[in-house]
């Protein structure tokens, strides 16, 4: 994980673990997905977003 970077990690029930990854730009975030290799997190893709809100279940957390 990057600095101010938001990490969300999860395992499917087949396959290796995953993880996204919402990384701060100065015009907004960068969502990134990884796979897991074993020895290191691969990416797997990215796209630029324009906001990140984070929903719990006591409500919502904006992230800017």
């Amino acid at each position: 994980m990057t600095d101010d970077a938001i990490d969300i990690r999860y395992r499917p029930a087949s396959g290796p673990p995953r993880k996204v990854s919402f990384r701060p730009r100065p015009d907004g975030w960068l969502r990134v997905t990884l796979e897991w290799t074993g020895c290191i997190w691969r990416e797997t893709g990215c796209e630029p977003v324009d906001d990140v809100d984070l929903e719990c279940v006591d409500g919502v957390a904006i992230c800017r």
